[in-house]
């Protein structure tokens, strides 16, 4: 099947055709329904409705970064408490000994750990040492 025409031998005809006389009615009919539709006053509440579209957009967005705070807060709360109280007193006892500066009287409380040794450890000192530091101080010559 061939479609191969030319524009020149399509027929000429306008287009743009408009019906006789319509310009001549066209005034007319428009002040027949703008003059039919007359006036009506606008509800009381379109003139708050502007205002209010304006107000309530901060409004919104205030109470949805407030119910995001205090359920962060919340969850913040309830957290910490769990979580410390599966931690044993030896890691405890590691941590403070290494991170903090402490004396021994510190973990006096602390029943679980009351190994000899801890106070060794804590205070990184040789047992040879700690006795010939005693030995400089005459400790039954010192007023208390």
């Amino acid at each position: 099947m061939k479609n191969d025409f030319k524009l020149s031998d399509l027929p000429k005809r306008n287009i743009y055709e408009v019906p006789d006389k319509y310009f001549d009615r066209l005034p007319a009919q428009i002040m027949e329904r703008t003059a039919g539709a007359g006036y009506s006053p606008a509800p009381w509440y379109a003139a708050a409705w502007k205002p209010l579209k304006l107000a309530m957009a901060p409004l919104v967005l205030l109470l949805v970064a407030g119910i995001v705070y205090f359920s962060q807060l919340r969850q913040e709360k309830e957290e910490p408490g769990v979580v410390l109280a599966t931690v044993g007193d030896e890691a405890i006892m590691d941590y403070l000994s290494t991170y903090a500066v402490l004396e021994s009287s510190d973990f006096a409380d602390m029943t679980t750990l009351s190994n000899p040794e801890m106070t060794a450890e804590f205070l990184n000192v040789s047992s040879t040492a700690a006795e010939e530091e005693l030995e400089y101080y005459r400790l039954d010559t010192i007023d208390y």
